[in-house]
């Protein structure tokens, strides 16, 4: 099926190899479109459902009655991430109009997410709810087309921070699906786990602690204050600096397998019970998010330098193949060594005695946070050299 589109404006962004096509769809064809991606609220972990308030309700439903009236709403934003071939296709100078609306018109799924107008198309689903023939009178859309979603993230953050008033986190939430989709087809051995399934073995994680480990892997920080404005600004320049680069989400990539493959040795190769404390068993090290942010965050630092400075893309480069190097040499111990041997390697008894403690949750989990980070950096350095992870665990 192909959607009844209007006339299609295409411009090729050559800066961040995104299309943005601006046209106009049916709200026949816009409902069945973005069914999906609406029942999924937007692609967003957390968007706003309908706002409550006396006043909100009141302006929803004079939108409401506007819509069935025939009122022109403000273009809704769509984010679509495609496959490599299929974007080859929509940004290419040769392709017709009508293959554009044709790949425009295919099931989609997860790649597409409400960027911009959430709001709107609540009022369009509730204005013409139970019909069985929505109107054929046209509505404005743009979609943002690209086929990384680092692309979609870095023009969010640099071209669309004066429309769209969200913090760091929410504006990497939007293309939350497209992210993980990413990632699950990407990174071998990495299971994204259902919300609310636990975690029962190396390699499983939740979709919103991989968002987490993306913004402190940009924002190469192990604490990414999100409420506090200023700090979220700041925050917001440090991720830009790095997302600037063409290969970001490819060193994302790397420093999340590198992740896995060392929470999967390590569950592989260390029994149950092997300590007393809170890590008992290999799969007990990255259930802590806080250990996983400190190694992510360690990586960033590792690569890009500390926030405020820059690096060549030749010198991160070359970092990236040296973590890579020393991760993997740390992996290969393990893989030789008996559960026994893996047991001692390890230390988690030395681990459980020398976490940071604290009376209050909030303190001890960014405690927790700068203790592991301080660990991995101890990791990277070392590679092949580390004798045991007792200096690591030590280094705090």
């Amino acid at each position: 099926m192909i959607y009844k589109f209007g006339k299609l404006d295409v411009l090729k962004d050559s800066r961040i190899n995104c299309v943005s096509v601006v046209t106009t769809i049916t709200i026949r064809d816009y409902i069945d479109l973005v069914d999906q991606a609406y029942a999924n609220r937007g692609g967003i972990i957390g968007q706003r459902d309908a706002l409550k308030t006396t006043s909100a309700i009141r302006i929803r439903r004079r939108m409401v009655t506007d819509i069935k009236q025939g009122a022109v709403l403000p273009p809704v934003v769509l984010g679509l991430v495609l496959e490599a071939p299929a974007f080859t296709k929509i940004s290419g100078k040769s392709t017709s109009i009508p293959e554009i609306k044709r790949i425009l018109s295919e099931d989609h799924e997860d790649r597409l997410s409400i960027i911009d107008g959430m709001q709107r198309t609540t009022a369009i689903f509730e204005a013409f709810e139970g019909v069985t023939a929505p109107p054929t009178r046209m509505i404005r859309v743009e979609f943002w087309v690209a086929d990384d979603v680092g692309s979609l993230i870095y023009r969010m953050l640099v071209l669309n921070t004066g429309q769209v008033p969200w913090n760091l986190r929410r504006q990497v939430e939007v293309v939350f699906r497209s992210l993980v989709l990413d990632l699950r087809k990407n990174i071998p051995g990495l299971i994204v786990l259902p919300e609310k399934s636990r975690r029962v073995r190396g390699g499983q994680f939740q979709g919103d602690e991989l968002v987490e480990l993306y913004l402190v892997f940009g924002a190469r920080k192990e604490k990414v204050d999100i409420k506090e404005r200023l700090a979220d600004e700041f925050t917001r320049l440090d991720f830009m600096e790095v997302a600037d680069n063409d290969d970001f989400s490819g060193f994302f990539r790397t420093a999340l397998q590198c992740l896995v493959d060392l929470d999967s040795v390590i569950d592989r190769k260390l029994g149950s019970d092997i300590a007393d404390g809170r890590f008992k068993s290999g799969k007990d090290l990255f259930s802590s998010q806080p250990a996983c942010v400190g190694m992510v965050t360690a990586i960033a630092l590792e690569v890009f330098g500390r926030p405020g400075t820059s690096r060549g893309e030749d010198e991160q480069q070359k970092k990236m193949a040296l973590v890579r190097k020393n991760v993997g040499a740390v992996i290969r111990t393990l893989e030789n060594l008996d559960s026994n041997a893996a047991a001692n390697f390890m230390c988690f008894q030395t681990l459980n005695e020398s976490l940071p403690k604290s009376r209050s949750l909030s303190s001890i989990g960014d405690s927790e946070r700068e203790y592991f980070l301080k660990a991995f950096q101890v990791l990277l350095e070392e590679g092949e050299k580390l004798e045991s992870f007792e200096a690591c665990w030590r280094a705090y």
